[in-house]
């Protein structure tokens, strides 16, 4: 996949999910909208195992040998499935702003579902 493909390759995307925009503000419903109808974005968001990868990895303070040792996964599985986040809509979880971005996401697509 190019990286022209990548939903998060363009910075208007990036925007919607920074937290300055998301806390005490009005959502972009409509945007969010258009942006949770990519089957990819879904596919990683819907992903239980690169959900549990975040969430260690996050509470392992962006450490790889923490997350995988609190989470009980080999650390290069949790590698594996960062990268795949990566590869797919283009957020490097190893960096804290798309970290950020993702679990932003992730909260924001709980709430536009319903």
């Amino acid at each position: 996949m190019g990286s022209d493909n990548l939903i998060f390759s363009i910075q208007s995307n990036r925007d919607l999910f920074k937290s300055s925009l998301l806390i005490g503000k009005k959502l972009k419903l409509r945007e969010f909208k258009h942006l949770f109808k990519n089957q990819e974005l879904i596919k990683i968001i819907k992903n239980d195992s690169i959900n549990e990868t975040v969430d260690a990895f996050t509470k392992g303070n962006l450490n790889l040998t923490q997350a995988s040792d609190a989470s009980y996964v080999h650390r290069n599985t949790l590698i594996y499935r960062i990268e795949k986040v990566n590869n797919t809509i283009g957020l490097d979880l190893r960096k804290f702003e798309d970290c950020v971005i993702y679990m932003n996401m992730r909260e924001v697509y709980k709430m536009v579902k319903k």
